[in-house]
């Protein structure tokens, strides 16, 4: 099981890592500030098994 993945900023589409936590549960939402252009990003985790999912979408489009 990774104890990290990544996603791309919608808003500067840098690469930014972030630790995985499975303990937090199967699905997995979160805000969380890019660390390179400090836009606001809602991540997503979803685990299959023992692997994660994961992607962003930037704050302001999360309904």
């Amino acid at each position: 099981m990774d104890s990290e993945s990544s996603y791309v900023c919608d808003s500067c589409g840098e690469e930014i890592v972030i630790p995985l936590d499975p303990s937090s549960g199967t699905r997995q939402e979160y805000v969380e500030d890019c660390p390179v252009c400090c836009n606001p990003n809602v991540i997503h985790v979803d685990w299959l098994e023992d692997e994660a999912r994961v992607w962003a979408e930037p704050e302001q489009d999360h309904f």
